[in-house]
């Protein structure tokens, strides 16, 4: 039973490692943001598109990096190896309540 709960608690730090890798590169990706609004020209035939950087996706927002979208399920399966790691050390309490329970 100590190996159930050391294993929920592994995972819960494997998880909480996955999480924190995929923060640092949420907060390192560059260029990803909508374009502020000085950057774009009003929308008439002709005007100057300013000194935009990157251009706009043909929705008015930047296109999300690769690294963007790694990170992004990077941070689900954090999320969820969490629940799980959670649910192991549920059940072994459990396990160690109905143990106690018998031998009282």
């Amino acid at each position: 039973m100590n190996a159930a709960f050391a294993s929920g608690v592994s995972g819960f730090a494997s998880a909480t490692a996955l999480m924190n890798r995929a923060a640092d590169r949420v907060t390192s990706v560059r260029g990803l943001t909508i374009p502020d609004p000085l950057s774009r020209a009003v929308n008439t035939p002709g005007a100057s598109a300013g000194n935009s950087p990157l251009p706009p996706a043909a929705s008015g927002r930047a296109t999300p990096s690769p690294d963007f979208a790694m990170a992004a399920v990077e941070m689900i399966q954090a999320k969820h190896m969490a629940a799980a790691s959670g649910a192991i050390v549920r059940a072994a309490d459990d396990m160690v309540g109905a143990l106690l329970d018998i031998k009282a």
